[in-house]
């Protein structure tokens, strides 16, 4: 690896030239083909799932109030509950899902959906579909912009939920390092050395398995 080049020659004095960085493969794209690369794509499925999972445990967990705080109570006056935004937010979620949908049916001439409320149906429904024509949704350029929405949201309903995984992990990676650090954003340890992604199921099983073994 160039870096670990980079690191010897430091070590070393920095005597002589610097290694000589790799030269940046080629990357031809192709009419047809997603215009967001294979891991990325991978990626985004399984953000997309993640996204109805977490909005299903929020719905679960929220009964559209949230107890008001004890500093606002003033004596001899009955507590009024406030209206919780987790509903709002699970809507504002569940109509932007909608609208790719929507978008994407056109795009590959579907049939279009059954109109209804924004409710969890209708979101998981949307997840569903979106996921199972992902590759031939990101081919539109008029629909890659579900990348950023999906993973925006993602981080986004993490954070409401508050199960964010620990930021490194013991795991070693295929190239021998234990570099692994969560990304918010992709969802994934990425290895700091490699770039490899791995979930967090598949680094606790390599933590688990190297115990073991």
């Amino acid at each position: 690896m160039h870096a670990d080049l980079v690191d010897e020659w430091a070590r070393n004095g920095e005597v002589g030239e610097p290694p000589v960085e790799p030269e940046v493969p080629e990357v031809r794209w192709r009419p047809g083909e997603p215009l967001v690369c294979g891991p990325c794509r991978v990626t985004v499925r399984n953000a997309l799932l993640e996204v109805d999972t977490f909005a299903s445990q929020l719905a679960r967990e929220v009964d559209g109030f949230r107890p008001p705080s004890r500093w606002a109570r003033v004596s001899g006056s009955r507590p009024k509950p406030q209206v919780s935004p987790v509903g709002d937010l699970l809507e504002e979620l569940t109509g932007g899902l909608l609208e790719f949908e929507d978008g994407a049916r056109v795009w590959l001439g579907a049939a279009p959906r059954l109109v209804g409320a924004r409710s969890a149906v209708a979101r998981s429904r949307a997840v569903a579909w979106l996921t199972e024509r992902l590759d031939s949704v990101l081919v539109a350029v008029e629909l890659v912009g579900l990348v950023d929405f999906v993973l925006s949201w993602r981080m986004l309903l993490e954070r409401v939920v508050g199960d964010e995984p620990p930021a490194w992990t013991p795991a070693r990676c295929s190239c021998g390092e234990r570099s692994f650090r969560w990304d918010v954003k992709a969802g994934f340890y990425v290895c700091a050395a490699c770039g490899t992604h791995v979930s967090e199921g598949e680094a606790a099983a390599r933590v688990e398995k190297e115990a073991a073994g």
